[in-house]
């Protein structure tokens, strides 16, 4: 009887202290308090408890990261995780997304002061979020690392306990070079889920949209078109990670994008066969836009979704790659392949119509470069210049 009477004991014990400790991550409602933040064109309010800021460590070792994560582990964090969660959900964030908001709206809670504090505090809400997150430091600096399994490029990379982690606090610029970090030691979320980059569908967020005239050739004779686009899908991507270039192509043309120019396309290949359309849809990659390499448009290497080609003045070979393949894929629903040569990206249509072509698992592609000759609507050739060159096939479309 004394056994079972103790375990009772125990159990109410630890019902209270889980009950406890709940409470305090929610803190108290009086205390609450609540904002609107912009985020993109879309106004995002969350709730938050000004309990649960800490001060800034006066110096960054891991007793000092260890004792300001814990002090937050006693804080009402949980308040202003929990709008943020609802907001992910409500506007389609992916977890990018997501970490942009939740970093814009803890540096209005800290005002901008506390990096240290602001850092460790959003570490603390991706744990809580259930991902795997590590922080680096060196002198008075802290990173935010993330474990993922997505490639990413011009993003510093860290090995961990067999996890790659990138560090998702160096992404606008502040950390060029190499330098040696330390690894703060404390792990609390270790078999934490992947932190996903990829744009598989665009958030709900508000929209703008912006109109565009655009002028091409097909077959020498001019068609115009007054396009509409979102400009927030075009600022989303201003300041994106770099991420594989197969993954520009598969992400979607905005919904404004598409009911715009879409039925424009469609009404012109009306009475087309498949590979007048062709002709037509390579005809407007080529010439409705200007040429620029990245490097001399932005000082830098810039992959963009379909979305930006209409947001900027210039645009390259990959750039047109990932149009072209949005629209066959929206528009004709064709097999494609993505070719990759040393400095040059195209796409490939699976048809029996003559041309270039190569086989590959099993499916014939013809050549439909979507970047040039500028003025030729010609397809069924290997770009100029590649016809003895090596090409990876990097991705498909069935």
């Amino acid at each position: 009887m004394k056994i079972v009477v103790a375990r009772l004991v125990a159990l109410v014990l630890c019902v209270l202290a889980f009950a406890n400790t709940n409470l305090t991550n929610l803190g108290n409602p009086a205390n609450y308090q609540r904002f609107s933040i912009p985020f993109y064109a879309q106004p995002v309010t969350v709730t938050y408890d000004p309990g649960m800021m800490v001060a800034e460590p006066s110096e960054l070792n891991n007793a000092t990261i260890r004792s300001t994560y814990n002090q937050l582990q006693r804080r009402p964090t949980q308040v202003l995780l929990n709008h943020l969660l609802d907001a992910k959900g409500r506007f389609g964030l992916n977890d990018f997304l997501f970490f942009k908001l939740a970093r814009n709206t803890v540096n209005t809670i800290y005002r901008g002061a506390a990096p240290a504090a602001q850092t460790i505090t959003l570490y603390k809400l991706l744990i809580d979020a259930g991902f795997d997150a590590r922080l680096t430091f060196r002198g008075d600096q802290i990173y935010l690392n993330v474990y993922t399994k997505e490639e990413l490029f011009e993003v510093p990379i860290i090995e961990s306990e067999g996890r790659p982690y990138a560090n998702i606090s160096c992404l606008d610029g502040q950390c060029k070079g190499r330098q040696r970090l330390y690894i703060f030691n404390d792990h609390p979320n270790p078999r934490g889920k992947s932190f996903g980059f990829q744009l598989n569908s665009w958030p709900s967020l508000a929209t703008q949209p912006t109109n565009k005239d655009l002028v091409f050739s097909y077959h020498g004779i001019p068609q115009q078109l007054s396009v509409t686009f979102d400009k927030t899908m075009v600022d989303i991507m201003t300041d994106y990670p770099f991420i594989h270039e197969y993954c520009y192509l598969e992400t979607p043309l905005s919904p404004t994008l598409a009911k715009s120019l879409l039925p424009q396309l469609e009404k012109l290949m009306q009475g087309m066969d498949v590979q007048q359309q062709l002709e037509l849809l390579t005809s407007f990659t080529r010439s409705a836009f200007s040429y620029k390499e990245d490097n001399e448009y932005f000082g830098r290497s810039k992959p963009m979704v379909p979305e930006e080609l209409f947001g900027y003045s210039y645009s390259d070979c990959e750039d047109r790659s990932a149009l072209f393949f949005a629209l066959v894929r929206d528009l004709l629903d064709l097999p494609m392949a993505v070719i990759a040569y040393d400095d040059h990206l195209t796409v490939a249509v699976g048809s029996d119509m003559p041309g270039d072509s190569f086989n590959y698992k099993g499916q014939r592609y013809v050549f439909c470069d979507p970047t040039g000759p500028r003025n030729s609507s010609r397809i069924g050739q290997v770009p100029p210049g590649y016809e003895d060159k090596n090409f990876t096939v990097i991705g498909t479309y069935n």
